[in-house]
């Protein structure tokens, strides 16, 4: 991702869709040997993977995700954070969210397209990470390192 051109994209993150994110990223740098070692990384792929299913998978996906708690906040409110992702991948967003338009009607924000993308990709995680995710950290490093595969 360093030598692609970045594009700084604003998301509008639901404060559980926020930690849900952060937590699947710290479990993937645990369980998932091709996972990015940066957040920003593991969200491009994140959105790019969503990008890559059909109209219908997407649909499908929004539909079963549509009551997950992490939708859910009475106590913090939702917030714009701004992210430098890569030119490819948010072209590949906007393919995708045209396509959705196109052939099931679904209009979507970007911000809705990566909060289910941010789902999908947690649901994996949980999924590799055999339990539930980790509790999110109040901050994350820039850098956390991963688990050493074994000797």
């Amino acid at each position: 991702m360093t030598s692609q051109t970045t594009i700084p994209v604003g998301i509008y993150w639901k404060p559980g869709v926020w930690d849900l994110a952060r937590s699947a990223y710290l479990a993937d740098l645990d369980t998932d040997a091709e996972s990015p070692g940066s957040f920003v990384g593991w969200l491009a792929q994140a959105l790019e993977l969503h990008a890559r299913r059909s109209p219908q998978q997407r649909s499908e996906l929004a539909a079963a995700g549509e009551k997950h708690p992490a939708l859910v906040s009475v106590t913090r409110k939702s917030f714009n954070k701004k992210h430098d992702l890569p030119a490819s991948t948010i072209e590949a967003v906007e393919d995708a969210l045209v396509a959705d338009r196109q052939e099931l009607g679904r209009m979507l924000a970007r911000s809705a397209f990566a909060q289910e993308a941010v789902i999908a990709a947690a649901e994996e995680a949980r999924r590799r990470l055999g339990r539930d995710l980790p509790p999110p950290p109040q901050k994350l490093s820039n850098r956390p390192p991963r688990r050493r595969p074994a000797r």
